[in-house]
């Protein structure tokens, strides 16, 4: 692999995408993206102190800002740096374009040399942080050249990585233009000694961080609690149609068993209808939800409260681990919530450490998921225990971003930068 192959692959990237755009929004909205990272970023960057510091987190879609998420917020508490945030995909930048905490928002613009050049000119990081699994060359390479030091935080390793085969040396020099590497495990660190990678250290997870304060929130949902009204809770959250074929059969064998509330991940309209067709006890959706007529199921056809709403639920099951890929199973486990899920977890370390704490139970067909949740519906003892050792994994873990923090600052401080508080 050669710089000059690298950048024939990342320039095909683009050009497939560009085509894709007319039949797929995704690829239209990164697209335009693409050609407006300017605009977005110059109404942040204009108003940048730049008496203060100016540290540039990347991730690449929703999930790793998520992950990042903690480390900002607690870098950015007191004010005292700019934040400069970047996504490379449409679902990250769309949902969290208006985010307050960071003064400038905008895509990264595509790894080339001329626009890794032209955005670090742009924004004068004094600091860079990925969030993960972003490595990209031109980017990193300006960096390193600038002196600026470049941190990436979550990261997590697989032996099949391409930096770790044979005949892979020119990927595995890019990390060696990283000054720092804080992984999730310590199997992660061991494959990056291997290869002669030492800046690296075992922080754990900054995700176990995020949802244990999204747990401590006050929130009150009244359209919530008048539909639960103090009874047993079931919550199917990010459920995808293979999982909503087998929570709508439980429900309608048991609707008195439990108060139920389906988030699907998909929200609309021909999607809900096909929720409401499966259900043959009455449903409301959340933003139609009156209270005047009996309802045994709601409908989550809103974005955003999931994480919030889990503290009203005595089991839930989260959707994806029959096809799409597991959603966040460390949200309901944060408030203590017994989990189940479909059966395929590859990919997703923390469900099977959590399956081995036996906070989570993973089921494969419409008889398992029967018989555990009404294991755990029927033997509230059974229910404690699981709620308890839920809780346990989820506290055990966390910690991550205050390792994060205190080296993030150590490193601003080294560049004659003072960061208060």
């Amino acid at each position: 692999m050669s710089t000059f192959l690298y950048n024939i692959g990342v320039r095909g990237l683009g050009v497939a995408v560009k085509l894709a755009s007319p039949f797929n929004i995704r690829a239209d909205k990164w697209i335009r993206g693409q050609k407006k990272w300017r605009t977005e970023l110059g109404y942040g960057i204009e108003k940048l102190d730049r008496k203060k510091p100016v540290v540039w987190f990347h991730a690449s879609s929703l999930g790793e800002f998520e992950q990042g998420l903690p480390v900002m917020e607690a870098l950015k508490k007191g004010n005292h740096i700019n934040l400069v945030l970047t996504f490379y995909s449409p679902s990250g930048f769309e949902m969290m374009k208006n985010w307050k905490t960071a003064d400038a928002i905008t895509y990264l613009p595509i790894d080339s040399k001329k626009n890794a050049i032209e955005f670090i000119n742009i924004v004068k990081p004094d600091l860079a942080v990925f969030i993960k699994y972003e490595f990209w060359y031109h980017y990193l390479n300006q960096l390193k050249k600038r002196k600026i030091k470049t941190v990436v935080i979550s990261a997590r390793f697989y032996p099949k990585q391409v930096f770790f085969k044979r005949w892979a040396g020119w990927y595995r020099d890019i990390l060696f233009l990283i000054d720092k590497i804080f992984v999730q495990n310590k199997a992660s660190e061991k494959l990056l000694n291997a290869i002669g990678y030492k800046n690296s250290e075992v922080s754990g997870d900054t995700r176990f961080d995020r949802v244990l304060e999204l747990s401590r929130n006050t929130d009150k949902f009244k359209i919530i609690e008048k539909f639960t009204d103090d009874k047993p809770v079931f919550i199917a959250g990010s459920s995808w149609p293979l999982d909503e074929n087998l929570i709508c059969e439980y429900i309608n064998q048991y609707p008195d068993k439990f108060k139920y509330i389906i988030a699907p991940h998909d929200i609309g309209e021909s999607h809900l209808k096909k929720i409401e067709k499966l259900l043959n006890v009455p449903t409301e959706r959340y933003t139609n939800y009156t209270g005047v007529e009996p309802v045994d199921v709601l409908l989550l056809d809103t974005i955003g409260m999931l994480s919030r709403i889990y503290k009203y639920a005595d089991i839930a099951y989260v959707g994806g681990a029959f096809k799409e890929g597991l959603h966040n199973i460390l949200e309901p486990a944060a408030y203590g919530c017994p989990v189940i899920s479909g059966p395929d977890i590859a990919g997703f370390p923390e469900a099977a450490d959590m399956e081995k704490a036996k906070a989570l139970v993973r089921v494969k067909d419409y008889n398992e998921l029967e018989t555990i949740i009404n294991q755990w519906a029927d033997n509230q003892k059974e229910r404690d225990v699981v709620s308890a050792d839920a809780l346990t994994f989820i506290q055990s873990h966390a910690g991550a971003t205050q390792k994060v923090v205190d080296e993030l600052k150590s490193f601003l401080e080294k560049s004659d930068v003072v960061i208060e508080g």
